[in-house]
């Protein structure tokens, strides 16, 4: 039987003198083109004896490694010894060609590996400031800070004694029960002063769920926010256009 050959399929001549190169481990730019240029001729000489057809670029290439190889024979001129290597506009070409084939492999695994994905786009949520407009934010910032400064001093050591619990032992207060709370101490007092929301408070987690449930009041506008007197004390009432809900209901723990 006679003996078959396989000849490896390259996308094009830098892609065969690459193999070659790597090949020969020879380095870039300092090619040895008498023996790079005859194996090239010999690669081409089995692509004729199998019948493929040689691509142009192919046969260009090799014009191009004839040429380099004469210019390499030929001494050079006189006056002319720092003149450009003639191999130098190939192994420029072969140094691009080899990154972008790097490259190629990455987007490559990159592909196989993320392909399939679907990316969801952003969705730019805007801020609800729709609450602030009519009341002041530091007014009500100030007024949560004289609350806290003006706790008593065995109130704050008892605070922070509860702080240094574990936290599955925390009782978690609701925001929502204190919307109840919130509400019932401004319709029993028509005009209740800001501080005195908190009164009952043993915890930082009923005081923040308290100032939460004032934010969040504010926010559907079911209270006002009055400008502060004299003392720079303000009170919370409610809307005029707030209907009273049936408060019938007792007061949760949340549970």
């Amino acid at each position: 039987m006679e003996p078959t050959y396989k000849i490896e399929i390259f996308e094009g001549p830098l892609d065969l003198l690459l193999s070659l190169i790597y090949k020969n481990k020879v380095d870039i730019t300092d090619i040895p083109i008498a023996l790079i240029f005859d194996q090239y001729m010999e690669y081409l000489e089995q692509m004729r004896e199998m019948d493929m057809d040689i691509a142009g670029e192919f046969i260009v290439m090799a014009s191009e490694l004839m040429l380099i190889k004469s210019r390499m024979l030929l001494p050079k001129p006189e006056g002319e010894e720092n003149a450009e290597d003639p191999r130098t506009k190939l192994a420029n070409a072969l140094i691009e060609y080899k990154h972008a084939k790097e490259t190629a492999e990455e987007l490559d695994e990159l592909i196989r590996e993320y392909g399939g994905r679907l990316a969801k786009d952003t969705e730019e949520i805007p801020a609800d400031d729709s609450f602030i407009a009519e009341h002041s934010v530091a007014l009500l910032q100030r007024a949560m800070t004289r609350m806290l400064l003006n706790r008593s001093r065995d109130e704050m050591l008892k605070q922070e004694a509860q702080m240094m619990r574990p936290i599955m032992r925390r009782k978690i207060v609701p925001v929502g029960v204190k919307v109840v709370t919130v509400l019932r101490a401004v319709i029993r007092k028509k005009r209740a002063k800001f501080e005195e929301l908190f009164d009952g408070c043993t915890s930082r987690s009923e005081l923040v769920a308290t100032f939460m449930a004032v934010l969040e009041l504010l926010k559907v506008t079911r209270i006002n926010v009055s400008d502060p007197d004299e003392n720079d004390d303000i009170y919370i009432s409610l809307n005029e256009n707030y209907v009273k809900p049936d408060m019938t209901t007792e007061e949760t723990d949340g549970n």
